[in-house]
């Protein structure tokens, strides 16, 4: 039996179908949700606007890829799948790097979703309330350096395989983070 596809879905793929033919930032809601059979406010019924969907694409795929984080998977293996994620659909992610920028563009708001993600994974994990200042400033830090050197091995840069570079970020890790992410 064929699932039916989400709002959210059918949004996202209207939006990776209509990438390859245009830069992210030329294509409007109206396109977007014309494309799909579906109207403007039925699209701002469920995103902000289509940096929200652009985020939303990538984020789902990277909470699912952290399922396994502690039971099994460690973190150069989460960070390696984030990698291949990108991997899978490249030229949609590579329009998104060089098409959607600002303070709400993709990177930042999916890194800030990682961050996130990360910050409440330590505290589950360590039976932490709240993170401290050291750890919260540590981790902004690395995952925003993770976030630039993933820009830049996305857009051709760097050259090396998804699981070097997660290797290369767990060995820069910085170390108040390495007992909490590491010794899993």
């Amino acid at each position: 039996m064929i699932a039916q596809q989400t709002t959210k879905n059918l949004l996202a793929e209207s939006l990776k179908e209509l990438s390859r033919f245009k830069p992210v930032d030329k294509i409007t809601i109206k396109e977007l949700t014309k494309n799909c059979g579906l109207t403007s406010p039925t699209f701002y019924n469920h995103f902000r606007d289509k940096y929200d969907l652009m985020a939303w694409i990538y984020n789902q795929k990277v909470e699912a890829s952290m399922k396994n984080f502690g039971r099994g998977d460690s973190l150069e293996d989460v960070i390696c799948k984030w990698l291949e994620i990108i991997l899978e659909d490249e030229d949609f992610y590579v329009n998104l790097l060089k098409n959607a920028v600002g303070q709400n563009s993709f990177r930042y708001t999916t890194n800030d979703h990682a961050i996130n993600l990360l910050g409440e994974w330590i505290k589950a994990r360590h039976g932490m309330e709240e993170l401290p200042p050291t750890i919260c400033f540590c981790l902004k830090f690395f995952m925003r350096a993770v976030s630039e050197l993933v820009n830049d091995w996305c857009l051709g840069k760097w050259e090396c395989s998804p699981r070097d570079m997660a290797k290369f970020f767990v060995e820069a890790m910085p170390a108040p983070l390495k007992p909490l992410l590491l010794q899993v």
